[in-house]
């Protein structure tokens, strides 16, 4: 279900649809999936294994495989058991699965069953961080504090898989640009990501809604 979003290292990824939309969504800083078709629904599991089972007959070339939309963790563990073990069947020989992860979606989730995740092949997750401080998180309504990105990135990486957090430059402007930078530095520099990228917002339907947020609290 369009539109379809990856991380850029993932273009030589299968991405494989799972949920649709994302569960949250409320991020004022984020367009992805606002669409009216684009709402948060988990996709059965008969058709994942349909949509895996023409692959593997195929013989599609997948070497690696993404998990879509926004945060497919969201979903129970049992599923996600269900998806990896569906994986491993049509595409044993498959280097890695990843996915988008938003902190809350690990709140119920143990070191214990993320480290069995990572044996079943899930070797990392893109974290949207976007700030380290807690402020201007609920500003752009993220719905997450420096806690709870620092309590969901220590258990990634004590279960063993990769993280590459995404913090987003300029997002709170000038007013909030220093403790934005402090609280985002002093996040990475407890939890030490495998990989780190820092992007830039971008409003292509305009900023209305993300500068509400600001006259509202700010």
């Amino acid at each position: 279900i369009e539109p379809v979003f990856r991380p850029p290292s993932e273009w030589k990824s299968l991405i494989l649809q799972v949920t649709n939309g994302c569960s949250w969504n409320k991020c004022t800083f984020c367009d992805m999936y606002k669409d009216e078709q684009k709402r948060f629904k988990p996709k059965p599991i008969e058709e994942i294994e349909e949509e895996l089972k023409y692959l593997n007959k195929h013989n599609f070339p997948v070497t690696r495989i993404f998990l879509a939309d926004g945060d497919a963790t969201s979903l129970s563990m049992r599923r996600l058991q269900e998806i990896m073990s569906l994986i491993n069947k049509y595409f044993p020989k498959l280097q890695r699965v990843s996915s988008y992860c938003l902190p809350r979606n690990l709140l119920n989730k143990s070191v214990l069953e993320l480290r069995e995740l990572q044996e079943m092949g899930l070797k990392i997750l893109y974290v949207g961080c976007e700030s380290g401080d807690s402020e201007l998180l609920s500003l752009v309504e993220k719905g997450e504090t420096f806690d709870s990105s620092l309590e969901a990135l220590r258990k990634i990486k004590d279960a063993g898989i990769k993280s590459s957090v995404m913090i987003l430059n300029g997002l709170g402007g000038v007013k909030y640009s220093e403790q934005h930078a402090l609280a985002s530095a002093a996040l990475m520099n407890e939890v030490q990501p495998e990989y780190l990228s820092t992007l830039v917002p971008e409003f292509p339907f305009g900023s209305e809604r993300f500068e509400k947020g600001f006259e509202k609290f700010g």
